[in-house]
């Protein structure tokens, strides 16, 4: 692909307090021949007013209407992007330097994979970097119990968001679900590269962990689950997660040494809160087994 054109789709509801940051991280970027599709579900918290302040920087487009939620306004946006390589990038989360899309398009270049996925790094409400969250290889076989991508640091060729779209009746595992479905069609690969930044507050819906357990219960009955026994499946789980820490280690230390131009108006947390923030946490820990409990039965 010569310079192929990269479409971002970001939902966006009454999240003024973040999108100037998701908008300067895609607008900041070095490669150009982007457009960004926003598409809000008629926000009344000054978001639009951001949106006009940006239109005329970058090739920005933007509607502003009620919809069904956010499956449903990511769906239009795929509808409505032109791009060979597209992505969505929720209205908190950003992209992490300044040359994301000069690499991604490389990776496409690369690779003949169909969706490409990086690590990512954690970000909190004052964009300050407290985490980098390294994602393991991708394995189809367990995305019956845990979450491999990382959703923003997640791209995909045309021909996948032709063929599929995200179910509007899901509200929390609308990406792991999607993951599921495009398991089953197309071919994964993951870079080892911080593609994006996931920002974690109290308010966000991904926090609300009863709510998604059971969603996942009911999206997971839809899919094969058949998993390796408990003893295979302790030792290769503890084996990649100690991977995932020691490549997280080694880039925040790398990031303190020599760090990027940020997309978006972030900084470094001190470098040992880095260090002991890596995750997973113990809550991290917990959700995966009880998925993995629940997927067999």
């Amino acid at each position: 692909m010569d310079r192929p054109l990269v479409s971002i789709v970001t939902p966006s509801y009454n999240q003024s307090e973040y999108i100037e940051d998701t908008l300067q991280s895609v607008q900041n970027q070095t490669y150009k021949n982007i457009e960004h599709l926003v598409i809000d579900g008629g926000s009344n918290d000054g978001t639009q007013d951001i949106l006009r302040k940006y239109e005329s920087e970058y090739n920005l487009q933007w509607v502003s209407e009620s919809d069904e939620g956010q499956c449903d306004a990511i769906n239009k946006g795929f509808s409505r992007a032109n791009g060979d390589i597209i992505a969505w990038l929720n209205s908190d989360d950003v992209y992490f330097d300044t040359k994301v899309f000069e690499r991604v398009v490389d990776y496409f270049h690369t690779h003949n994979e169909d969706v490409i996925y990086g690590d990512e790094v954690l970000i909190d409400k004052a964009s300050t970097i407290t985490s980098v969250d390294a994602r393991p290889k991708f394995d189809a076989s367990k995305l019956s119990y845990r979450i491999l991508l990382a959703q923003a640091a997640s791209f995909f060729r045309r021909e996948v968001i032709e063929q599929e779209k995200l179910r509007v009746d899901l509200h929390y595992c609308l990406d792991h679900e999607y993951w599921l479905r495009l398991s089953q069609k197309f071919s994964f690969r993951h870079v080892p590269d911080i593609l994006a930044g996931f920002r974690v507050y109290d308010e966000q819906k991904s926090q609300t962990y009863d709510q998604i357990s059971k969603e996942f219960d009911d999206v997971i009955q839809g899919y094969d689950s058949s998993t390796p026994g408990i003893f295979y499946s302790l030792f290769d789980n503890s084996r990649i997660e100690l991977s995932r820490w020691r490549r997280a280690a080694i880039y925040t230390y790398r990031l303190h040494q020599n760090p990027p131009e940020f997309a978006f108006d972030g900084d470094l947390a001190p470098l040992f809160r880095m260090l002991t923030n890596i995750p997973p946490g113990k809550d991290d820990a917990v959700k995966v087994w009880r998925r993995y409990w629940n997927s067999t039965g």
